[in-house]
């Protein structure tokens, strides 16, 4: 992967992930501010045709989500499903043979702040092509995974209900759940990256006393066992690919 594709990118699931934690529906406020600050983006890198073809596909792929989310069917599916499309569509623009570059300013700059400190080093690194895919990577399995987790819950009509009303989805534990889910798939992926495969097993195990002791029927520990099952499997997954991508 280039390093001007994992830029741009994690730019891209940083304002995604930015939505998701936001409390969703059809803003158009929001949606117009996430798509400005992508277009923003692009000014990183110099002039090319090519660009254009860039920012049409933001600008494409931000209003299909908006319209997804004004729809309101399968909304996590169909937002996993256009950010897959996003990535791909990104992947071919900001390739090699498109020929997409940062301004040589932006490099002689950055160049000239990491002289400012005394951490020029740690500077340098964290702008380096293995440190944003390890970002990519962390980013997608925080956010792109989220989405993937809830629309199997949507598929299989699995929500915490309400105590009062077991028709009535409980929507702070549903929250609630979404942050958690954040958390632990950021760090099951962060131990897989290190190979420590046995801290994955005590999260996994700190996540179940925590829970299940709480659970009292069945829905709620389906809910509970499938997304924590789903966001383990899928945060090693990714973890897996980015040590894969790392090392070649």
């Amino acid at each position: 992967m280039s390093l001007v594709f994992l830029v741009f990118t994690n730019l891209v699931l940083l304002t995604r992930l930015w939505y998701q934690v936001g409390d969703g529906g059809v803003n158009w406020r929001l949606w117009g501010t996430k798509t400005a600050i992508e277009l923003a983006g692009l000014a990183l890198f110099e002039w090319h045709s090519w660009l254009l073809a860039a920012a049409a596909t933001v600008v494409i792929m931000n209003l299909a989500g908006v319209l997804w989310e004004a729809l309101g069917w399968r909304r996590n599916a169909g937002h996993f499903a256009l950010g897959m499309v996003y990535l791909l569509a990104l992947s071919v623009w900001f390739s090699p043979a498109f020929g997409l570059k940062f301004w040589p300013l932006i490099e002689s700059a950055f160049s000239a702040l990491s002289h400012l400190t005394a951490f020029d080093a740690i500077f340098e690194s964290s702008f380096s092509t293995s440190a944003m895919l390890v970002l990519f990577g962390l980013l997608v399995a925080m956010s792109e995974m989220n989405l993937a987790v809830r629309a199997v819950f949507d598929f299989l009509n699995l929500k915490p209900r309400a105590v009062t009303d077991a028709d009535e989805v409980d929507v702070v534990a549903y929250d609630r759940g979404r942050a958690i889910g954040f958390l632990e798939r950021g760090l099951i992926y962060a131990f897989v990256l290190g190979g420590h495969y046995e801290a994955v097993g005590f999260v996994l195990v700190a996540k179940a006393f925590a829970n299940f002791r709480h659970v009292e029927d069945r829905a709620s520990l389906e809910y509970v066992l499938i997304g924590t099952l789903m966001s383990t499997g899928l945060a090693v997954a990714v973890g897996e690919l980015v040590n894969h991508l790392s090392a070649n």
